[in-house]
């Protein structure tokens, strides 16, 4: 015989089943907007992907209406999206649990976006992270690759020194950018700004994000790509221990980075797109027959697209020491285990892959060397 008591239990259960049911199932957010005077039958939805945020997977097809509105509701977790409207026009978001997004397009390439507070915040940091760069780095990088495109010998000297201070104004303006990240607090918008972290001077700051970030958005993906970027921050950091590189150097030939450890190892990230990388040949080249022989070694890893645009650049640049690379961009994983987002970059290790320094170049570096090879 059933007592009311346990009818009362049975009745209450069902009842809290079905609410974590419904819960689960509920949609995480909606999307819907209006495209005006766009053309288009459909708009595609993205995700996001990866430590660096910069691949994207398809989400969704969404049909565009005779009216031109489009709207979709979606149980996804919370993520950095992109809705592709044509080719030249793409709208980033962020959407986070129980969002109503509201896209409009009041004009040719121009839209709005409102409903996710997360949004506005990245919308925010976008704005600064421009503003910053047309300031400050994109006029030294402009007449740094006018000068390599003239290719004249005679502009050798002015080209490293205004490569030395495209890296310099870089180097500040990634340092800048940690003050807009930190109005964010711990909205999913920071996700996409980890491609521009400087874990060196800042590793303390990160890793308590990273904590606060993965208790609010606890088994997100996201949650789990920003404690793995923080992870690798640590390691390639000062005092950490690299990781080993094995890749195709330019005969196809598999070569190690390990097997190829020298008493003191440049392990030098490098672009034959890259005029700041072009801008450091002369100088590297210099530093290498001065110290070879006395144990100095350098490991070129191309950030490359192109084959033959490598091996171009290799030859005509002098590059004489082991030169590997996967000729996929960014997308491999020995970019993204050194956290390579921007090039040039590069790591100063001892015998045992410990990085002695990083980020060092010209007059910086050939002090360093001279120190350390004077003991």
């Amino acid at each position: 015989m059933i007592s009311k008591t346990s009818l009362t239990i049975l009745a209450v259960s069902i009842v809290l089943c079905i609410s974590c049911t419904s819960e689960k199932n509920d949609t995480v957010f909606s999307v819907e907007g209006k495209l005006n005077s766009i053309d288009t039958e459909n708009v595609i939805l993205y995700q996001a992907k990866g430590l660096n945020a910069n691949q994207f997977d398809v989400v969704d097809t969404l049909a565009v209406d005779a009216d031109s509105t489009f709207s979709s509701t979606y149980s996804l977790e919370p993520h950095y999206y992109r809705l592709r409207i044509h080719d030249s026009l793409q709208v980033p978001f962020i959407a986070d649990s129980g969002q109503h997004i509201t896209m409009n397009f009041p004009a040719e390439g121009e839209y709005d976006v409102s409903g996710s507070p997360d949004t506005e915040l990245f919308e925010e940091y976008e704005a600064f992270r421009m503003e910053i760069l047309r300031e400050t780095v994109y006029p030294i990088r402009g007449q740094l690759e006018d000068l390599v495109e003239e290719d004249n010998p005679e502009d050798a000297a002015r080209i490293e020194k205004l490569g030395n201070r495209v890296l310099k104004a870089e180097e500040s303006y990634r340092d800048t950018l940690i003050h807009a990240v930190k109005k964010m607090g711990t909205s999913i918008a920071i996700y996409p700004t980890m491609v521009r972290w400087n874990g060196d001077k800042h590793m303390d700051y990160y890793e308590e994000l990273a904590a606060d970030f993965s208790e609010r958005h606890q088994e997100l993906e996201v949650a789990e790509l920003v404690s793995e970027k923080v992870r690798i921050l640590k390691q390639v950091s000062l005092g950490g221990k690299v990781s080993e590189i094995v890749a195709p150097d330019t005969s196809g030939v598999e070569r190690s980075l390990y097997d190829n450890l020298g008493k003191y190892t440049l392990i030098d990230f490098f672009g034959s797109w890259c005029g700041p990388c072009r801008s450091e040949s002369d100088h590297l080249a210099k530093m290498y027959n001065r110290y070879n022989s006395s144990g100095f070694e350098i490991f070129g890893f191309g950030i490359e697209y192109e084959k033959d645009r490598w091996l171009q650049a290799i030859n005509k640049d002098n590059r004489t020491w082991t030169n590997v690379s996967t000729v996929d961009g960014y997308s491999n994983e020995i970019a993204q285990e050194y956290s390579i987002t921007a090039i040039p970059k590069n790591f100063l290790v001892d015998e045992n892959g410990i990085i002695i320094a990083k980020d060092i170049h010209g007059q910086e570096l050939e002090e360093k060397l001279e120190e350390l090879f004077s003991e």
